[in-house]
Protein backbone atom coordinates (compact mmCIF):
# COMPACT_ATOMS: atom_id res chain seq x y z
CA UNK A 1 0.00 0.00 0.00
CA UNK A 2 2.76 2.56 0.82
CA UNK A 3 4.35 1.95 -2.60
CA UNK A 4 1.04 2.75 -4.27
CA UNK A 5 0.83 6.10 -2.44
CA UNK A 6 4.48 6.80 -3.24
CA UNK A 7 3.87 6.10 -6.93
CA UNK A 8 0.78 8.34 -6.94
CA UNK A 9 2.69 11.10 -5.11
CA UNK A 10 5.61 10.96 -7.54
CA UNK A 11 3.22 11.02 -10.51
CA UNK A 12 1.35 14.06 -9.15
CA UNK A 13 4.65 15.79 -8.43
CA UNK A 14 5.96 15.17 -11.97
CA UNK A 15 2.72 16.41 -13.53
CA UNK A 16 2.82 19.54 -11.36
CA UNK A 17 6.42 20.26 -12.33
CA UNK A 18 5.65 19.70 -16.04
CA UNK A 19 2.67 22.07 -15.94
CA UNK A 20 4.67 24.69 -14.03
CA UNK A 21 7.54 24.56 -16.52
CA UNK A 22 5.14 24.73 -19.47
CA UNK A 23 3.54 27.83 -17.96
CA UNK A 24 6.89 29.47 -17.17
CA UNK A 25 8.33 28.92 -20.64
CA UNK A 26 5.21 29.86 -22.60
CA UNK A 27 6.07 32.98 -24.64
CA UNK A 28 4.24 36.14 -23.69
CA UNK A 29 3.39 38.97 -26.08
CA UNK A 30 6.42 40.89 -24.83
CA UNK A 31 8.76 37.97 -25.44
CA UNK A 32 7.68 37.84 -29.06
CA UNK A 33 9.62 41.05 -29.65
CA UNK A 34 13.21 39.97 -30.17
CA UNK A 35 16.06 42.35 -29.41
CA UNK A 36 19.18 41.49 -31.42
CA UNK A 37 21.84 40.52 -28.82
CA UNK A 38 24.78 40.07 -31.22
CA UNK A 39 26.71 43.18 -30.27
CA UNK A 40 28.35 44.15 -27.03
CA UNK A 41 31.15 46.24 -25.67
CA UNK A 42 32.23 49.31 -23.77
CA UNK A 43 32.30 52.75 -25.36
CA UNK A 44 34.57 55.45 -23.93
CA UNK A 45 32.87 58.85 -23.64
CA UNK A 46 33.52 62.10 -21.78
CA UNK A 47 30.96 64.19 -19.91
CA UNK A 48 28.96 66.18 -22.48
CA UNK A 49 29.96 63.90 -25.35
CA UNK A 50 27.28 62.68 -27.77
CA UNK A 51 26.52 58.99 -28.31
CA UNK A 52 24.10 57.09 -30.55
CA UNK A 53 22.11 53.94 -29.81
CA UNK A 54 20.77 51.66 -32.56
CA UNK A 55 18.64 48.64 -31.63
CA UNK A 56 17.39 46.02 -34.10
CA UNK A 57 13.98 44.55 -33.24
CA UNK A 58 12.12 41.60 -34.76
CA UNK A 59 8.55 40.41 -34.26
CA UNK A 60 9.03 36.68 -33.61
CA UNK A 61 5.32 36.04 -33.14
CA UNK A 62 2.43 35.52 -35.52
CA UNK A 63 0.53 38.55 -36.72
CA UNK A 64 1.12 42.25 -36.33
CA UNK A 65 2.39 43.65 -33.02
CA UNK A 66 2.78 47.15 -31.58
CA UNK A 67 5.15 48.09 -28.76
CA UNK A 68 6.18 51.23 -26.88
CA UNK A 69 9.97 51.14 -26.84
CA UNK A 70 12.61 53.18 -25.03
CA UNK A 71 16.25 52.82 -24.03
CA UNK A 72 18.27 54.01 -21.05
CA UNK A 73 21.80 53.95 -19.79
CA UNK A 74 21.67 53.16 -16.09
CA UNK A 75 24.55 53.17 -13.65
CA UNK A 76 25.22 53.80 -9.99
CA UNK A 77 26.35 57.38 -10.66
CA UNK A 78 24.27 58.51 -13.61
CA UNK A 79 21.30 57.72 -15.83
CA UNK A 80 20.23 58.81 -19.28
CA UNK A 81 16.73 57.99 -20.64
CA UNK A 82 15.86 58.04 -24.34
CA UNK A 83 12.58 59.28 -25.71
CA UNK A 84 9.84 56.66 -26.09
CA UNK A 85 9.10 55.46 -29.64
CA UNK A 86 6.27 53.38 -31.12
CA UNK A 87 7.21 50.22 -32.98
CA UNK A 88 4.74 48.38 -35.23
CA UNK A 89 5.92 45.18 -36.91
CA UNK A 90 4.34 42.46 -39.00
CA UNK A 91 5.25 38.85 -38.18
CA UNK A 92 8.99 38.20 -38.76
CA UNK A 93 9.55 41.84 -39.76
CA UNK A 94 12.67 43.67 -38.50
CA UNK A 95 13.26 47.33 -37.80
CA UNK A 96 16.07 49.40 -36.36
CA UNK A 97 15.25 52.23 -33.96
CA UNK A 98 17.81 54.88 -33.07
CA UNK A 99 18.34 57.33 -30.22
CA UNK A 100 20.92 60.04 -29.68
CA UNK A 101 22.03 61.26 -26.27
CA UNK A 102 24.69 63.11 -24.34
CA UNK A 103 26.62 61.88 -21.31
CA UNK A 104 25.08 64.03 -18.55
CA UNK A 105 27.01 66.65 -16.58
CA UNK A 106 26.53 64.70 -13.33
CA UNK A 107 28.33 61.59 -14.70
CA UNK A 108 31.46 60.99 -12.65
CA UNK A 109 34.78 60.11 -14.27
CA UNK A 110 35.46 56.35 -14.38
CA UNK A 111 31.77 55.49 -13.88
CA UNK A 112 29.88 52.95 -15.98
CA UNK A 113 26.28 52.86 -17.19
CA UNK A 114 24.62 49.90 -18.92
CA UNK A 115 22.22 50.01 -21.86
CA UNK A 116 18.73 48.74 -21.05
CA UNK A 117 15.94 48.36 -23.62
CA UNK A 118 12.41 48.87 -22.31
CA UNK A 119 9.26 47.76 -24.13
CA UNK A 120 5.73 47.64 -22.74
CA UNK A 121 6.16 46.29 -19.16
CA UNK A 122 9.45 44.50 -19.85
CA UNK A 123 13.13 45.27 -20.11
CA UNK A 124 16.21 43.58 -21.52
CA UNK A 125 19.70 44.40 -20.25
CA UNK A 126 22.12 44.72 -23.13
CA UNK A 127 25.86 44.14 -22.97
CA UNK A 128 26.70 47.69 -23.99
CA UNK A 129 28.27 50.06 -21.49
CA UNK A 130 29.40 53.68 -21.49
CA UNK A 131 32.59 54.28 -19.52
CA UNK A 132 33.03 57.94 -18.57
CA UNK A 133 36.62 59.03 -19.20
CA UNK A 134 38.40 62.18 -18.06
CA UNK A 135 38.30 65.25 -20.26
CA UNK A 136 41.58 66.36 -21.79
CA UNK A 137 43.61 68.46 -19.40
CA UNK A 138 46.44 70.71 -20.48
CA UNK A 139 49.56 70.76 -18.34
CA UNK A 140 52.46 73.16 -18.74
CA UNK A 141 55.61 71.11 -18.66
CA UNK A 142 58.21 73.80 -19.15
CA UNK A 143 58.60 77.48 -19.92
CA UNK A 144 61.56 79.78 -20.44
CA UNK A 145 62.11 83.50 -20.43
CA UNK A 146 65.29 85.23 -21.84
Amino acid sequence: MPRKFLAIGVTVLLISISLSLAYLFQPTQAELLNVDPRCEGTVEKRVGEVFAVHVVFKNKGPGKGTWSVSVAFEGEDWTWIGEQQQLCLESQERETLSWEGTVPDNATVDSLARLIVYYDNNFVRQNWWIHVTPSPELAILHSQVW
